[in-house]
């Protein structure tokens, strides 16, 4: 039977991993080609390649914003993990919905490109170029939904174990109790430091009552005579 603490430290590893994973998989998607389109405009055909940091610039954002979760989670205590769970599980959400948004209507995606090769301008005239031309969509948006999708899987992970990770703060709390460990019990210093007190003590009175005498407290033979 698997114990709490192992149950919390295995909850805890799989998040994090799986926020690792789906940032890098949404890392690698953004960097690669989403769309291949070929337009026409009269006589002449234009064609061209659309990569993902301009169909899907939010893409990268929510990865960092994966990343920076990653890093706080990691030192959260259980109710900033219900948190950032939640967040994490949104950012998933977002990234999903970015990628099927771009993949369900690529004009808007692929407009910068198409304007770059052909010159053509307005957003309804290039959705028409689009519509009456080709595009295909590659592999690489379909990856960053699977991204999403492993960064709302982690965030829903943190949350329903988020109780059961293990704390960080033993370490400081036995520091802590092995400096209290010198003073005793009474709140009251060491016996050594007890003992040289006193001494101290009767020594500054001694030498108040020879100033009193009229006896330089220095001289030790003047204080032994006055005594």
């Amino acid at each position: 039977m698997t114990s709490p603490d192992a149950a919390g430290k295995r909850g805890k590893r799989s998040t994090l991993l799986a926020i690792v994973v789906g940032t890098a998989l949404a890392i690698l998607a953004w960097s690669q080609v989403w769309f291949s389109f070929e337009v026409s405009l009269g006589a002449q055909t234009f064609a061209g390649e659309v990569r993902g940091d301009v169909a899907a610039p939010a893409v990268m954002a929510l990865a960092l914003a994966a990343l920076a979760v990653l890093a706080a989670l990691a030192l959260a205590g259980v109710v900033f993990r219900y948190v950032l769970g939640g967040l994490l599980t949104l950012v998933g959400a977002v990234l999903v919905l970015q990628s099927f948004v771009a993949v369900g209507n690529p004009a808007p995606a692929i407009a910068p490109e198409v304007t770059a090769a052909s010159g053509l301008a307005g957003q309804q005239t290039i959705a028409d170029a689009v519509a009456a031309g080709a595009v295909s969509v590659t592999f690489w948006p379909w990856l960053a939904v699977v991204a999403g999708a492993v960064l709302a899987f982690a965030g829903v992970l943190a949350i329903v174990t988020a109780r059961r990770w293990p704390t960080s703060g033993r370490r400081f709390s036995t520091t802590s109790l092995e400096a209290t460990d010198e003073m005793p019990d009474n709140g009251q210093p060491s016996g050594d430091v007890r003992a040289d007190a006193p001494a101290g003590s009767d020594q500054r009175v001694e030498q108040w009552d020879a100033l009193s005498h009229g006896d330089d407290p220095t001289d030790a033979g003047g204080s032994r005579a006055s005594s």
